[in-house]
């Protein structure tokens, strides 16, 4: 089996959700014995357009970098220049397959090669992303602009939706979203399947202080971590003022809140408005060869989403590295940590209820026992074996539904 996997960004170029995610997926499928094509726009400069790798070939086709000022216009490039790129390659390499990421990638591929059987994965809506983005000031005085261009976000996803051969959803929560907002979706073609984490990277360690030594973190505190884009729905603000109150109690906890984004200067500003700069730290943007050793160095990870969360890749990846989560019960955070216990759900997203679920742990500690449960849960439902094999099988039955029609 040939398959060609576009995603919007992909690693090293960028190492978010989705595209961190795609990469042990990536090499689980090679490791099944499949050819893969990947393909992912321009992002950063002195990129190479073509690059070989022991499991993949990856082509990236031109896009404004990330810094210009045409780069949130990237849609259109992708709409340009991608399915000249795609029909080259399926010239080169005839596709059996197309496991596609993002909805403008998968208009471009419908241009050319509309009847290649395809998986999209839906992570999540463009159209309900970019209104939450909206609403909290990313656009500023284009947003007008915003709106009306997201109206024609929400046509193209119904459209790719409804033609599109099969859907893969992260959720239960995401299925019930993609219902609600585009409701003539065939059930039968829609597929649960979880996201993947590098299980060998993000590792085990029975002792931190190896760990926090290399960090230059304290020894004798207890830490808490958050690693999130800083921008609306993600909840930061409410976690800042919950450390407020768990203070009182806990005076010597640390909160470590990794990643950058347009609401940062609001919470340093919070953060010094309360006067927590002894428990509360930007460390700004972690970079991804330290990741796993910040979720190894820390106590438990907290994640305090208000709205729309997905499936949170974080979650898993501190859990591969033993690191107990405790999560609002937002989005799909209730399927993936319920199965551990209550305890690693706040009740709800406030911020009350975000202090009593942090006191319950520094109350109870963190043992040993606990952390291997979180670190084997992992290892059963995320790795890159069990979700490449799931994977597997999906192409194999979208191939032969295709061949059916």
């Amino acid at each position: 089996m040939h398959i060609l996997c576009l995603t919007d960004l992909f690693c090293p170029d960028y190492t978010g959700g989705v595209c961190k995610s795609l990469l042990p997926e990536i090499e689980g499928l090679a490791n099944l014995g499949y050819h893969i094509t990947l393909v992912s726009r321009r992002y950063q400069k002195n990129t190479p357009r073509h690059e070989v790798k022991s499991e993949y070939e990856f082509y990236r086709y031109f896009s404004p970098l990330k810094n210009s000022k045409f780069y949130r216009v990237y849609p259109l490039f992708t709409l340009i220049n991608l399915p000249n790129l795609i029909t080259n390659l399926h010239k080169q390499f005839p596709f059996d397959i197309a496991y596609v990421h993002n909805p403008f990638q998968k208009a471009a591929l419908d241009k050319v090669l509309p009847d290649l059987p395809c998986v999209y994965v839906y992570h999540a809506s463009a159209y309900s992303e970019i209104n939450l983005d909206v609403v909290r000031g990313k656009y500023g005085q284009l947003k007008p602009v915003a709106r009306i261009v997201n109206h024609w976000v929400k046509s193209l996803e119904n459209k790719i939706l409804a033609t599109t051969h099969q859907v893969i959803v992260r959720s239960q929560f995401m299925k019930n979203d993609m219902k609600q907002l585009y409701g003539n979706i065939d059930e039968q073609k829609v597929i649960s399947l979880p996201l993947c984490v590098d299980t060998e990277k993000f590792n085990f360690v029975e002792n931190n202080f190896i760990v926090r030594q290399k960090l230059v973190l304290p020894q004798d505190r207890p830490i808490l971590l958050t690693v999130r884009r800083l921008v609306a729905r993600m909840g930061i603000e409410n976690l800042i003022t919950a450390i407020k109150s768990v203070v009182q109690n806990f005076p010597n906890i640390l909160l470590l809140i990794g990643g950058t984004g347009y609401l940062e200067e609001d919470f340093r500003q919070m953060i010094q408005q309360y006067n927590l700069e002894n428990n509360v730290k930007l460390i700004g943007f972690v970079p991804e060869e330290l990741l796993p050793m910040y979720y190894q160095a820390a106590d438990l990870f907290t994640l305090p989403t208000l709205a729309y969360e997905g499936f949170g890749l974080v979650t898993i990846e501190s859990l591969a590295c033993g690191t107990p989560v405790i999560a609002t019960p937002i989005g799909a955070s209730p399927e993936v940590l319920s199965p551990l216990g209550k305890e690693f759900l706040f009740e709800d997203s406030t911020p009350d209820a975000i202090a009593r679920g942090i006191s319950y742990w520094l109350k109870q500690g963190f043992s040993l026992s606990v952390r291997k449960r979180c670190r084997n849960y992992c290892v059963d439902k995320f790795s890159k074996k069990q979700v490449s094999n799931q994977l597997e099988q999906t192409f194999i039955q979208c191939i032969q539904a295709v061949v059916n029609l």
